[in-house]
């Protein structure tokens, strides 16, 4: 097994993205996706974790960032 082949073995890819990490792909700021989600027009369906915490679908904001089609 190549050292490739290890690294991709051992790193599942991530099925969700933080809020910052979503913002920052969809080059916009934290706060404006946050109130965004709060009001129900954020451009990605957030999925809540807690009152303050909320997570994105990964290949829902690649997407919408045209990262993958």
């Amino acid at each position: 097994m190549g050292d490739t082949e290890m690294i991709n073995a051992a790193a599942p890819a991530r099925l969700f993205y933080s809020e910052e990490e979503t913002a920052a792909l969809l080059g916009i700021h934290r706060t404006t996706l946050r109130t965004l989600a709060l009001e129900g027009r954020a451009p990605v369906e957030p999925i809540r974790l807690t009152d303050h915490k909320r997570v994105y679908r990964r290949i829902d904001v690649e997407r919408l960032a045209g990262v993958v089609e």
